[in-house]
């Protein structure tokens, strides 16, 4: 398994190349400031023999993972796979795309967009303690931000006022060695069906990352009672997660996922060996985090204190002469007197710092806002002997249970999506 924690999506991939190859049927914005009546437009989707209603806007605001789902191509297309050269509610757009995810992703977004919307009134009157904090302590010194710590500050304020979903998909390729030399078409299809049916069984999200469950109950199916298969042996042949599967795992678990969440949707595409999984996940925030404390933050340790700075000539000058005693004492009352401004211009920063009562900033959403609208991915494979039932004369010597190996190739894509920011 590769080291890396996450390789990033290469730009020419980005979804945003999308508007330079139509034209007023693109989901970019539209150059002469009329885009606030075609966001309102209404688009019709056929998602496999489903039909989906849905806003220009609506569609905009999903991710970009999603969207290079939707539409691989970049384009629109009707029901003879051609191109929609100028789109209007009246059209009907082909998507080869899972209807029961689709759903899935609309009623996520759809719940966390109503929450936005309930959200301006406790926004103004967060607003308003911020700006009565900012006018009693706007007569203390305080640390003059860069303009990347400013950045930096106003991304994770984002993470607190507006929700935020991670995006998590698996794209699951599977390869079955047949167990025996022989075996026509249609056998090998029931033995990628027996493969495929196992797989889809076990919907644990970080199984097929490697983990190791300690309680072997996880591992059971509450609808059959029959122990969960999944082939996520490493190449190398190691046990548990490596350290940069690890530290892949903490990130997602200290944001939002629990070990044993269970994919959202997870699906077989049709006349593939390739299964496709999706997980959407409220982003946790230090106000909605179970462990939330009414404790007042410290004071941050890295917080700029101004101490006096003895010079050479006043630390000679305690030596000096009798003659010299006045200019001394003249001395030693102006250093007592800037020491004095020095620590209370150090209190006043550390009152206004610790003051503010700001939320504290989890460092996993300051690693998680690298993925925000930079969708990127890993990929590993992993092997495995999965247990199958089939009925094919050729392989009655088994008594309709077979063990086969199966080489699976997993793709990660990872994304973090803001609502109410375009």
């Amino acid at each position: 398994m590769s080291h890396d924690i996450i390789t990033q999506v290469t730009p020419e991939s980005s979804y945003s190349t999308l508007g330079a190859t139509q034209t007023n049927n693109t989901l970019a914005p539209h150059p002469n400031g009329e885009e606030s009546s075609d966001y309102n437009s209404l688009i019709h989707l056929n998602i496999r023999g489903k039909e989906f209603t849905i806003t220009r806007d609506e569609l905009m605001s999903l991710p970009e993972s999603i969207l290079l789902c939707l539409f691989p191509n970049g384009v629109f297309l009707d029901s003879q796979g051609q191109i929609i050269s100028n789109l209007t509610e009246n059209d009907v757009v082909y998507v080869n795309f899972d209807p029961g995810c689709f759903q899935y992703i609309i009623d996520v977004f759809s719940k966390a967009q109503q929450e936005l919307e309930q959200m301006p009134q406790l926004q103004h009157q967060r607003e308003q303690h911020q700006q009565q904090q900012q006018q009693q302590g706007s007569n203390h010194l305080s640390p003059v931000q860069s303009h990347t710590s400013a950045t930096r500050n106003h991304q994770e304020n984002i993470l607190q006022t507006k929700p935020a979903i991670i995006v998590l998909r698996e794209d699951l390729d599977f390869y079955v060695i047949p167990p025996i030399a022989g075996l026509n078409m249609e056998e090998m299809k029931q033995l990628k069906r027996g493969v495929s049916k196992e797989l889809l069984k076990n919907k644990l999200i970080f199984s097929g990352l490697g983990y190791k469950f300690s309680d072997d109950s996880d591992l059971i199916s509450e609808e059959t009672g029959e122990k969960l298969q999944d082939a996520n042996e490493k190449q190398d042949n190691s046990h548990g997660l490596g350290p940069a599967e690890q530290h892949l795992f903490d990130m997602l678990c200290g944001s939002g996922f629990e070990v044993r969440d269970k994919w959202g949707s997870r699906s077989l595409e049709p006349g593939k060996c390739v299964i496709s999984s999706l997980s959407l996940v409220r982003l946790r925030t230090p106000g909605s985090a179970s462990q939330k404390s009414d404790t007042p933050a410290p004071t941050p340790p890295d917080s700029p204190a101004l101490t006096p700075v003895a010079s050479t000539a006043s630390a000679s000058g305690g030596n000096g002469g009798s003659g010299s005693g006045g200019a001394t004492k003249e001395r030693s009352r102006s250093r007592s007197r800037i020491a004095q401004l020095a620590n209370s211009a150090t209190r006043a920063a550390s009152r206004s710092l610790s003051s503010s009562k700001k939320p504290k900033v989890d460092p996993n959403q300051t690693k998680l806002l690298l993925f925000w609208r930079k969708p990127a991915r890993k990929c590993w494979w992993s092997h495995g002997l999965i247990t199958i039932t089939i009925d094919a004369p050729d392989l009655a010597e088994f008594e309709g249970k077979i063990k086969v190996k199966v080489h699976v190739r997993r793709v990660w894509t990872l994304e973090l999506s803001v609502i109410g920011v375009q």
